[in-house]
């Protein structure tokens, strides 16, 4: 059940990821990450027709931010993508698969200068790892290609192990449903491309 439960939430965020919004996003250059972690998370709100995704990436001055609302119902849908202060994501815990590893993002895209939107709002959000015993793990190598709103792009080169991770908080304004999964990327030595549409 549990294993099912994981599968089915890659899969929703490996759908959100592929559709794209009307939003340019904000170039934040390339970088080789020494050492990072990459959160995301996907999740239907209350009434069940909208989906909210988010991922937060390391970059060369602090991290980038990408989001969306999708509505399934026919009605509004949002989206955003645009470099965050470093400030606004705290990792701590030490190395993965020891279940302590903790990611926190809280910011305000309202009040980030230049950030691409066409809905701004408060992202409070915490990622706690799941060690691969508990909830599995998988490592990918080569090259991988992400879609942001508006056509940008996250390309990156290398190896990265992904874990999963329970996700708890508020983004843009909804609740986080208990329990979320969500995912956390470790990246080492990896390039990481953030370019603008």
């Amino acid at each position: 059940m549990k294993r099912t439960i994981l599968i089915a939430a890659v899969a929703v965020l490996a759908v959100a990821a592929a559709v794209l919004s009307s939003i340019p996003a904000q170039a934040a250059g390339s970088r080789v990450i020494a050492h990072a972690f990459v959160p995301g998370v996907g999740f239907f709100t209350p009434a069940g027709n909208e989906f909210v995704q988010v991922q937060v990436f390391r970059t060369a001055t602090g991290h980038f931010l990408s989001y969306n609302v999708f509505d399934f119902g026919g009605g509004f849908s949002a989206g955003g993508a645009g470099s965050i202060p470093a400030s606004s994501v705290n990792v701590s815990g030490g190395s993965v698969n020891t279940g302590n590893v903790t990611v926190t993002l809280n910011v305000n895209t309202c009040d980030v200068t230049g950030f691409a939107t066409d809905h701004c709002g408060t992202f409070d959000i915490t990622w706690v790892e799941m060690p691969a015993s508990v909830g599995g793990s998988f490592a990918t190598r080569g090259d991988s290609r992400e879609t942001l709103p508006g056509g940008g792009t996250i390309v990156t080169n290398g190896q990265t192990e992904t874990f999963f991770a329970l996700a708890t908080g508020t983004a843009l304004g909804f609740d986080l449903p208990r329990p979320t999964v969500g995912t956390l990327v470790k990246q080492t030595n990896v390039m990481v491309t953030i370019t603008a549409p």
